[in-house]
């Protein structure tokens, strides 16, 4: 024979139901608000999406200047940026309005301050080809701000990505070597 333990008040030592539930209700309570804090600015997950395709294009850039042996360059604008490919006369021309290297405006709430080799540059205005829209835009006018030579070097320079109604910035630095990085800073 086995003894069985006997209490002495006679109820189980355990958890009712009741208790259990209330429990999983404070807790899901506690992790909705813990959620809710943490996210919530989507224009700053918008920046970082911007931040990633701009260093990736700029990488693909580099790459594919050196794979061609043709010179690339890149050129800022007030409201986005687009590649271009110097042609044989000397002038730029713009990569084309298909592929990846194509021109890119950035979406309406996000700034993009360009800072190359320490001096921001003069932004070449988009209103200007706004302005000549009927008229055909001479692409051997442009003048770049960043080049992506065909032997694997770059322009240095730094573009911050940023909004007013975002409490974040992000950065991104090109090196003279064609190494492309980012962070995130939080403002205040």
């Amino acid at each position: 024979m086995s003894a069985r333990p006997v209490s002495i008040s006679g109820h189980s030592a355990g958890f009712t139901l009741l208790e259990l539930m209330v429990v999983l209700v404070l807790i899901g309570i506690i992790f909705s608000f813990a959620v809710l804090s943490l996210g919530g600015d989507k224009l700053s997950e918008l920046m970082e999406q911007e931040t990633r395709r701009m260093a990736t294009l700029l990488e693909l850039a580099a790459d594919e200047a050196v794979l061609r042996g043709e010179e690339l360059a890149v050129n800022f604008t007030d409201d986005g940026y687009e590649f271009l490919l110097l042609q044989e006369d000397g002038g730029w021309q713009s990569s084309g309005e298909d592929g990846l290297l194509r021109a890119y405006k950035l979406p309406g709430d996000i700034e993009l301050r360009l800072e190359v080799e320490g001096e921001p540059p003069e932004l070449n205005a988009m209103a200007e080809a706004d302005q000549n829209s009927d008229d055909e835009q001479d692409d051997n006018s442009l003048e770049p701000q960043v080049y992506i030579l065909s032997s694997g070097e770059m322009t240095p320079f730094a573009a911050t990505f940023l909004s007013l109604q975002s409490k974040y910035r992000y950065h991104l630095k090109a090196t003279l070597f064609g190494k492309v990085s980012w962070e995130v800073e939080e403002t205040l």
